[in-house]
């Protein structure tokens, strides 16, 4: 089965972290296809800060585990995820059913809705996000997923889909690790990218809470396109060709 080159960029990432280092040949062997078409995928890879190549090979990058882990991700611009946030709990209206993804931005909403009075249904696939949650009686927590990751909030693995299928969705609040016209939105985390893209398939609204850092940066998986996304709240007006021509609306959190 032809594999797309996303799909192997993960593969060869998976297998590095796992391995903590392979050579060109060892992960064309693996993956089946030619070196030449390795080598290209670990510049890539490199490029995104996710390995670091070495003479035949590659390994993982040294600052990796610190870069992607969640409570590191806590601390990185928190007074815009909090800024953001704000605007986005002003779209909650009582008795409504929300999702929010495992990312740090919508940690800052679920801090923000275990203080709320309202009547709500939160479903989610953060851990963090339902111990912080769970203690609010006005609220009604539901976790999906699988896995417990190990460098993220996430809970990720194949869920029953009729789990969500039973609840109307008002709104879906997810960020991600970047954001283009082109490719949407995008991770870095296979398993995660595909429970996003069932979440994302049953909602009925998906507002995207993105940092200005998050523009025009993409990552190896897309899990979300420009056109399943009705909003965009962030902390700064992007460019102008983020203001014409979508199909969503962007709000800049005051």
């Amino acid at each position: 089965m032809k594999m797309y080159a996303d799909e192997r960029r993960e593969h060869i990432y998976t297998y590095i972290k796992s391995h903590k280092r392979a050579t060109v040949k060892q992960l064309s062997d693996y993956l089946s296809v030619t070196e030449a078409t390795v080598r290209s995928d670990l510049r890539r890879l490199e490029g995104e800060n996710k390995l670091t190549r070495t003479h035949g090979g590659a390994k993982v990058a040294e600052n990796i585990g610190s870069k992607l882990n969640f409570s590191y991700r806590l601390t990185q611009k928190h007074d815009e995820k909090y800024k953001i946030s704000k605007a986005a709990l002003k779209k909650i209206k009582p008795q409504q059913c929300i999702m929010i993804d495992a990312s740090s931005t919508t940690y800052e909403l679920a801090k923000l809705l275990s203080e709320t009075t309202m009547e709500l249904t939160i479903i989610t696939n953060g851990l963090e996000n339902a111990v912080l949650l769970k203690e609010n009686p006005h609220l009604t927590v539901l976790v999906v997923g699988g896995f417990v990751s190990q460098d993220s909030n996430a809970i990720t693995g194949n869920i029953d889909s009729q789990i969500l299928e039973m609840y109307h969705i008002d709104y879906f609040f997810l960020s991600a690790n970047g954001f283009t016209l082109e490719n949407g939105l995008t991770d870095f985390s296979l398993p995660e990218v595909q429970l996003k893209k069932q979440m994302v398939r049953e909602s009925e609204n998906v507002i995207a809470l993105i940092d200005k850092s998050k523009f025009d940066v993409s990552s190896t998986l897309s899990f979300a396109k420009t056109s399943d996304i009705i909003e965009v709240i962030t902390d700064e007006k992007p460019e102008h060709k983020w203001l014409k021509q979508v199909p969503f609306s962007v709000t800049v959190a005051q």
